[in-house]
């Protein structure tokens, strides 16, 4: 079989996935030519598809050994090496392809997830804002950059990336769930809640999103859902934040023995833990009095001393400030 339909093969097999085919015939090609850009490139994709980043890796390095001034070749080679674990070489190769075109698209986003990976977020931002500069409607860099927003509170910025990222991608899951995330830290639960009902349509088993979406329906009152959300992710695994908000939702309803054992739960897992133990103390001085509190106080500083000082909360039980005096 000719060069050229080897490599329509392995371009077809490729592209349907079917990477082992693939592989096989770029082998074959690459036995009539092993140099051949379209053989090395068609072999370190099939190999990254199959999930051999080693195998993709060499036949890239061959490929750039031959033609070094690759920015694509540089960039295919950088993703191996973050695959690989290689952040040092991942970055070289990224910026070498940066330096040989600026604008190569798959470069920034490249280096700007690596950025973000090495918690250097201004950087990670730099490389999106330029890509966003000249691709303006990139939902992966419109998501990515709005996730490294959110987490600096920079939420109305997050907003604007993640709405325009459901604009143009409306079933993006990562979008729907930053901005879901992004209403909720602004205070804006009415709007959240829908956000977060469409984020759990569409993945049903999202821990985070119960636990988060449950504090946002809490804080709207809406109890039974907030309750249904909660049970829910700790019916996947231990979680502090769902049985926190269970403990609150109790307290809520005037059920203090029941907030009480979710805070025993919490302190079950991290017996350490200061909210817990004060919102313990708290129902304690409530339910059978202050003097009860103190002395679980007193035991937990004697057990976990990282608790620090417990002194003034200790005080504050025994002498509760005064109620203000009505003027007469």
């Amino acid at each position: 079989m000719s060069l050229e339909a080897l490599l329509e093969r392995g371009d077809a097999c490729r592209h349907r996935k079917d990477f082992a085919q693939a592989i096989d015939r770029y082998r074959e090609a690459a036995a009539q030519a092993p140099d051949h850009p379209r053989v090395l490139l068609g072999l370190a994709d099939a190999y990254r598809g199959a999930r051999e980043p080693l195998k993709a890796r060499d036949a890239l390095l061959r490929h750039l050994e031959l033609r070094p001034e690759d920015p694509g070749a540089h960039g295919r080679l950088a993703d191996m090496y973050k695959k690989l674990g290689d952040r040092r070489q991942a970055e070289a190769h990224y910026r070498r392809a940066l330096a040989l075109d600026p604008g190569e698209r798959y470069a920034l986003m490249g280096l700007g997830d690596l950025y973000h990976k090495m918690e250097r977020p201004q950087d990670a931002l730099d490389c999106l804002e330029a890509l966003l500069a000249s691709h303006p409607d990139h939902v992966p860099a419109l998501t990515l950059a709005g996730t490294i927003h959110r987490k600096r509170h920079a939420f109305d910025q997050a907003a604007r990336c993640f709405r325009r990222a459901m604009e143009l991608a409306p079933g993006n899951p990562y979008a729907a769930y930053g901005l879901a995330d992004c209403l909720r830290g602004m205070g804006r639960y009415e709007e959240a809640a829908p956000c977060w009902e469409s984020v759990l349509r569409a993945d049903p088993d999202n821990h985070q999103a119960m636990t988060r979406a449950g504090d946002c329906f809490l804080r709207l009152g809406r109890l039974e859902r907030a309750e249904q959300l909660f049970h829910a992710a700790l019916a996947q695994r231990f979680d502090r934040a769902a049985l926190a908000g269970l403990a609150r939702l109790h307290r809520q309803r005037g059920a203090p023995e029941a907030a009480a054992r979710c805070l025993q739960a919490i302190l079950a897992q991290l017996p350490a833990d200061l909210p817990a133990t004060l919102q313990l103390a708290e129902i304690l001085a409530g339910t059978r009095g202050a003097p009860a509190a103190r002395d679980y106080l007193l035991a937990q500083r004697a057990a976990h001393p990282e608790l620090g000082d417990l002194d003034t909360a200790i005080s504050r039980l025994l002498d509760p400030p005064a109620a203000p005096v009505q003027a007469g």
